[in-house]
């Protein structure tokens, strides 16, 4: 059947139109799914299943114990004071917060929160730790054998074969970790931490790590990591990344670079 050059331009500017449209369509799914493989990699396939965000609990002296409520800048009907049998830290919240919209923005699944305590038994599940040596979880990962990276020591951080210190602190800033291994109890797990010397280290680490993921994953890929970060106090959005390391060898080249 012939067909006109008229209606032929008109069909073809019809299909044009419907596969630039599929094309537009088709482009921020493509984006998004290259966007949750790469959080995938860096956090671990369980982050689309079961994942938790684990906070350091810690105890109030006693269950009588009485908090003081600071007073509100409007009036309003709020509690002068309250009685509480554990305590957590503004640092612990901010870093909760930074990281649970990040994991909630990239995965099918929202994470799971829970403390330390709850989780001191649990060795086969994957997670991000908040907080350093006050947190039993960060502990199991920074004493893993195959962590090869750093450690906390002496209020500073230092390279966990040598025990050197690793950089040199600056005043007025806070200093914080984030790591990454596979336990050698089961390599399918993914042990993760954002934690500090300080308070401000590790809310500073929990913000620096949600906003640059990216930046991690285009060097390491879904391999083990360690970062350093410096953090001015009072301010996460200050934090800057002070070193990163893929090996042990990069660790010892920066001890001798010192």
């Amino acid at each position: 059947m012939w067909i006109s050059e008229g209606l032929a331009a008109v069909l073809w500017n019809v299909v044009g139109g419907a596969i630039v449209a599929g094309l537009s369509l088709l482009f921020p799914y493509v984006k998004r799914q290259l966007r949750h493989l790469a959080f995938r990699r860096i956090f671990g396939s369980d982050v689309e299943n079961i994942f938790y965000i684990v906070y350091p609990a810690v105890h109030s002296p006693s269950s009588e114990t009485v908090f003081e409520k600071p007073p509100s800048l409007v009036p309003r009907r709020t509690s002068a004071a309250t009685r509480l049998t554990d305590v957590h830290s503004t640092a612990v919240t901010r870093a909760v917060n930074h990281l649970s919209f990040e994991i909630g923005h990239n995965s099918k699944k929202l994470p799971r929160i829970m403390s330390d305590v709850d989780a001191d038994s649990s060795m086969d599940i994957s997670y991000i730790s908040i907080g350093g040596l006050t947190n039993h979880k960060t502990v199991d990962l920074l004493d893993d054998k195959n962590n090869e990276f750093i450690d906390f020591a002496s209020n500073t951080i230092v390279s966990k074969a040598s025990g050197f210190e690793i950089f040199k602190m600056e005043q007025g800033f806070d200093y914080g970790m984030i790591m990454k291994i596979n336990p050698s109890n089961n390599q399918k797990r993914t042990w993760l931490c954002c934690a500090g010397l300080g308070e401000w280290g590790t809310s500073g680490a929990a913000w620096w790590f949600s906003q640059n993921w990216k930046e991690i994953h285009k060097k390491v890929k879904k391999k083990p990591f360690a970062c350093i970060t410096q953090t001015k106090i009072g301010i996460d959005d200050s934090t800057q990344k002070v070193r990163l390391f893929q090996t042990s060898e990069e660790v010892k080249k920066a001890i001798l670079s010192e």
